[in-house]
Parts: C-alpha cells; structure tokens; sequence
C-alpha cells in the first residue's frame, strides 16, 4: 500500500457551538468551532470539515460569520456544508474562506444542483455528503437520510453515489448513520459497498472508537477518514492516527516523528522552533541562519534537502524549490546545549535572497578579527 490517507477532523456546529451526539441526537457542546479548528490545523490535520447540523432542518443558511472566522485560523484545507440550496449559497461560502462545499438535502431535493455547481466552479470544490443507514424495514443495502439524519428516504445509497459522481461532484463523504457517534467502528460494509461504485476520492465518516478502526476503514477502500466525538474529547489524537496509519503501511501527510533522542535533546523556543545555521561543505563558509520545528527538521532529515519554517509568512519552504538554489545536506550536528543546528550543505547557487553566495557577505563585512569597524555604525539613535 502506498496511497496517502487524509486525517479529517469534522466540526458539526449548532448555534454557533462545536456539538457532537449520537446520530444527531443528544447533542453535547464539544467547544468553540473556531478555537478547535486552530488547534486541529495545528495538531497535522488534512482538511477540517465543517457541517452547520440545523441549518437544513431550520431551513436557513450556514452561518457564514462562524466560516470566516474559522478560515482565517486555519492553514489547512476547509470544506463547509448545511443549509446549501443554490449556487449563491456557495459563492458566498467561497468568498467567505471555505475551499469546498459540501451539499446533501438540497442536492437530493434538486440533483441538477450538483451539475449548476460543478460546471460554475468545478468539481474539485463539490462534495456530495451522504447520509446513509440500512432501511427501517429490515430490507438490503442502504439508504440515503436527509434533515441531519432526521428523514430516512428510499433513494438507494449506492445508487445516489453513482448519480453524484455522473453529474460532477468531486468527492463522496459517506457517514453511516447507523455507527455515528456509536465509537464501535466504522462500518466497513457500507465502506466496501461504496468503494466499488465510486470513481472518485471517499470520505468515510460516523463510528470511530479507536486508532485500529481509522486503519480498517482505509483497508476497506476510504481514501479519507472523518471523525469528530474521538478528536474533540481527546479519546485520540490526530498524531496518534496518523502514526496508526504509517504503521499499517499507508502513506499519511505532515508530521513526521524525530528520532526519540534528538527530539529529547532539543531546546525549542516559546514558538516550538530551534536557529539552524548552514554551512558551506565546500569551504566552511556560513552561508545563511533560519528556523525550524521539529516536522522541518524531520523532513530535513528524510528528504536530504533542507526545509525552514518561516516565521514571517507561518508555512514550510524547501530551500532551492523556486529559486533552485538548492542545500543538500551532507551533516547535521546538534550545540553542546541543544539549541542551535550546524547543517553543512552542498549550496547550488546563491544562499541568499539578494543573489550573494552567503547572506553574511550581502550586507557588507561589519568587524573583523582585529575589531575594525568598515562599516559605521554610530548613527544608532544614542547619544
């Protein structure tokens, strides 16, 4: 197995709250959709999903000012669903900050929605969220539900996947509603049934307990695992899923553990970042100084390319991917105190941003060995 598998933390928001029940039911306040978006971006999540629950049972609109304020904390893909009935609603939603939507009652009420969607933003934005159980009466297969899982219809759920996928949507988020919020495992079943029908990328949602259940949904065919009552009340980490993840051999996005000892022996500041110094291979010379936290470091050290953390723009940047001025690292050693880095490198081309070989030679030479002073540095304000 080597296909990367999405870790996606759902918020389902009502007046406003983070709630989480047990089929929509029973809803508990989980916290504040906006802190817990942050704090899941920062965590390694994938994506974050962010479903209003009552908007299409109060047959209003997503409250767009909670999106807002939830884009703006985040730095990880954010897809918003509920109360969505016309191609209005998701201009609004896109100039609000959210990167997908998500679409369900409406999408049934009127399917040529999905196709007015589609051909007005494309179908990388389009998810088509089914809420799906077995039927009342016993009967085989599945069936759709609509009104947050309130109003169990007869519209096969198989079928209405394969009707979504020919009429443009870009992903399936499959929830069952039988194991929502149940924490006893996804149903598998239902994964495996939708897998062999579905062309594009399936989301698989409602009934995660534990770490092992995350690995077998993705075993049976979902290309994303959703989950929100495990994250919320810190029954799991998205770490530990992630970690659950690599160990059953399927790729997984972000955060990469450090080796145990390097990680106990460093000294991060209060923004979780240590000084890298990078020196020249091929005559000792210093060339630049920048940050890093532990995933930058982690990924220095599996790729042999130097990353940074920038602190200016709050995002990874991969020495010489635009510029082509790439470091490939020959040796990284650790200070006697355990905050500073000596990466030595073998420099393509100019280290620093002006077009110098070294950032300390762009500037103009400050003080030499014998205390001279080229530059005048007097004028500093003082008397």
């Amino acid at each position: 197995m080597s296909e990367t598998i999405r870790v996606i933390p759902c918020l389902d928001v009502d007046a406003g709250r983070v709630v989480k029940g047990v089929r929509f039911q029973d809803l508990a306040d989980a916290g504040d959709p906006v802190q817990l978006a942050a704090r899941y971006s920062e965590d390694g999540a994938d994506e974050i999903t962010f479903l209003d629950v009552s908007a299409s049972v109060e047959g209003r609109s997503t409250t767009k000012e909670v999106v807002t304020a939830t884009a703006e904390n985040v730095f990880v893909p954010l897809t918003v669903g509920g109360g969505i009935r016309t191609v209005s609603d998701v201009e609004s939603l896109l100039a609000s900050g959210a990167d997908k939507v998500s679409v369900n009652t409406a999408a049934l009420d009127n399917p040529a929605l999905i196709e007015e969607i589609a051909n007005r933003f494309g179908n990388q934005v389009l998810v088509l969220s089914v809420d799906a159980k077995r039927p009342a009466n016993g009967g085989d297969g599945f069936v759709v539900t609509t009104h947050g899982g309130r109003r169990e219809t007869e519209v096969d759920a198989l079928e209405w996947i394969e009707e979504g996928i020919s009429r443009g949507v870009g992903e399936i988020l499959l929830n069952s509603m039988d194991a929502d919020g149940v924490q006893s495992g996804f149903d598998l079943e239902m994964i495996r049934a939708a897998r062999a029908v579905t062309s594009v990328p399936l989301i698989a949602s409602g009934g995660a307990g534990q770490v092992e259940d995350f690995v077998l949904a993705a075993e049976a065919g979902a290309d994303a695992v959703l989950a929100a009552s495990v994250f919320h009340f810190g029954t799991i980490t998205i770490g530990e899923v992630k970690e659950g993840l690599a160990a059953a051999g399927f790729s997984v996005r972000g955060r990469t553990p450090l080796p145990a000892g390097l990680a106990q022996r460093l000294k991060r500041d209060a923004q979780g970042l240590v000084c890298a110094v990078i020196q020249d291979y091929a005559n000792q010379e210093v060339l630049m100084v920048g940050w890093m936290d532990d995933e930058a470091l982690a990924r220095t050290l599996r790729e042999g390319r130097v990353t940074f953390w920038s602190r200016s723009r709050q995002e990874y940047w991969r020495k010489g991917d635009t510029s082509g001025h790439t470091q490939f690292v020959k040796s990284i050693s650790l200070d006697c105190d355990g905050d500073a880095l000596l990466i030595v490198v073998d420099q393509i081309g100019a280290a620093c941003h002006t077009g110098a070989r070294s950032c300390f030679t762009a500037g103009g030479k400050v003080a030499t060995a014998g205390g001279t002073l080229p530059l005048d540095l007097s004028s500093n304000g003082e008397e």
